[in-house]
């Protein structure tokens, strides 16, 4: 009975191993809520750890621009990137282009396989002045 045990810890060992390092990687720091004019520019920012290996940035829960190490995968060209590297850690950039007022919602920065993700909200006006 005592060596059945074992095993079972042994493999619960290697079980919490494989775990910690999927998870190696984290959203440091998640985008912000924005307010911006119809028709202008609208910028999101997400800091993430080392070891990452897909981002996704979604609009009112459909992803609208994925971001692997190597190039930002494009599929609407209202929706671009930038990324940074500071301090060891990386910066993606979501830039919407000509943001309209369906636009408005919620905006989120997650990671593959992760649960980990970071939120904001875009908030657009029709006109005047931003504040």
């Amino acid at each position: 009975m005592e060596g059945g045990c074992r095993g079972v810890l042994a493999a619960l060992l290697v079980l919490a191993g494989l775990a910690a390092c999927g998870s190696g990687y984290e959203i440091i720091e998640g985008p912000k809520n924005v307010t911006v004019l119809k028709g202008s520019e609208a910028r999101f920012n997400c800091t993430i750890s080392p070891g990452w290996k897909l981002i996704m940035w979604a609009l009112n829960g459909t992803v609208v621009l994925s971001i692997t190490p190597r190039e930002p995968i494009i599929t609407n060209d209202r929706f671009t990137s930038e990324s940074y590297e500071v301090g060891g850690s990386f910066i993606s950039e979501m830039i919407i282009h000509d943001v309209q007022l369906s636009d408005a919602g919620q905006v989120k920065c997650s990671l593959q396989n992760s649960d980990r993700e970071g939120a904001a909200f875009l908030s657009v006006q029709a006109g005047g002045t931003r504040v």
